[in-house]
């Protein structure tokens, strides 16, 4: 049906289901959690230690009963966007309506132990906050009819914070290029599908961040390049650092067409574990290896479960920008391709 989800014997509530119970599980893990030890913090780009405290001046700034310092909204969004990152605190799921809206991003810590910055991986889902745009690239072997050949695509993506509880992420696919069917056509170009989303930081400690996404796919483009999509994809997501230097992070969440293509309505999740090597500032600083791991469920008409696995890394360049790749293999009969390569430069500021 035109602008609204098809569902199916009850499946894409189950879907519902389930990504909120992972939601209410991280949540409790989130409350009842002690408290941990703060050493060796750094910023969440992972380049220079947490800014000090903000100094609080004048009518335009005020603080909450944790002495953290509070703006109004336009200033609270220039601070969060082109600030210095701002004064972390932990913020807690308890606290979601009545703290963090009127304090600018802060970079949270690297971990318990100062060991793990809270960095993007390519083909895991987000699980923090970010400020920093990246230009990626995406070869894929093989896909699937009715495409032909290999898939390349080149896309521009920001993450914009506006304060501690909220972020926008925008995706810019420029390039999405495959094969045809037509012998004649040979390969074509077009601008992919535009994504907006809005993310909601639900809590953040040392040791634990989860958020909740509401993003959009927007039909811009073209069916034969894998693009022309409607619709939207709320999703649940988690950064862990359960220990030492490792990363756990992944999530849940449902992707729902909103008009009268071919698409089905889809259950994703993800998972990742990663462990980080080199500290910042040296000589392929930040680095680390991880595997991950994506599964698609189809949860209405005959699609098949696409299951992706594969290893991926990311380390610093120099400064504020780093370098990201991803491997990642198709699992399973009906494969949407064989396998992806996935690279991208990361700027933070």
């Amino acid at each position: 049906m035109a602008g609204s989800p098809r569902l199916r014997d009850g499946r894409f509530a189950a879907a519902l289901a389930v990504s909120f119970l992972s939601f209410a599980a991280g949540a409790r893990a989130q409350n009842t959690s002690p408290p941990l030890p703060t050493a060796g913090l750094r910023a969440a780009i992972g380049v220079e230690p947490l800014a000090p405290p903000m100094a609080v001046s004048g009518s335009a700034h005020c603080c909450d009963h944790d002495g953290a310092p509070t703006m109004g909204l336009f200033d609270t969004m220039r601070e969060s966007l082109w600030g210095d990152a701002g004064r972390w605190r932990p913020l807690t799921l308890g606290t979601f309506f009545s703290e963090g809206w009127h304090e600018p991003w802060a970079g949270g810590p690297a971990g318990q132990c100062g060991l793990t910055p809270r960095h993007g991986w390519l083909g895991a889902f987000e699980g923090v906050f970010y400020r920093l745009w990246l230009v990626n690239g995406t070869y894929q072997h093989n896909v699937n009819k009715p495409s032909g050949g290999d898939f390349y695509g080149s896309n521009f993506t920001t993450f914009l914070p506006f304060n501690r509880r909220f972020e926008l992420f925008l995706n810019v696919p420029f390039l999405a290029a495959n094969g045809t069917e037509d012998p004649t056509r040979g390969y074509r170009s077009d601008f992919g599908d535009l994504q907006v989303a809005g993310s909601f930081l639900l809590s953040e400690s040392e040791a634990f961040t989860q958020l909740f996404t509401l993003g959009m796919t927007v039909p811009t483009g073209e069916a034969e390049t894998g693009g022309d999509l409607f619709a939207i994809n709320p999703r649940y997501s988690f950064w862990s650092n359960p220990v030492g230097a490792w990363v756990v992070r992944g999530g849940t969440g449902v992707n729902i067409p909103l008009d009268d293509s071919d698409a089905l309505t889809t259950f994703n999740g993800d998972i990742a574990v990663g462990r980080y090597f080199r500290p910042s500032n040296v000589p392929f600083g930040d680095l680390v290896f991880y595997v991950n791991c994506n599964v698609t469920v189809p949860l209405e008409g005959d699609g098949d479960t696409n299951v992706g696995v594969g290893p991926g890394t990311r380390f610093q360049i120099a400064g504020n920008w780093w370098l990201l790749s991803y491997l990642e293999f198709q699992v399973g009969d009906d494969k949407p391709f064989d396998y992806q390569v996935l690279t991208a430069l990361v700027r933070a500021w």
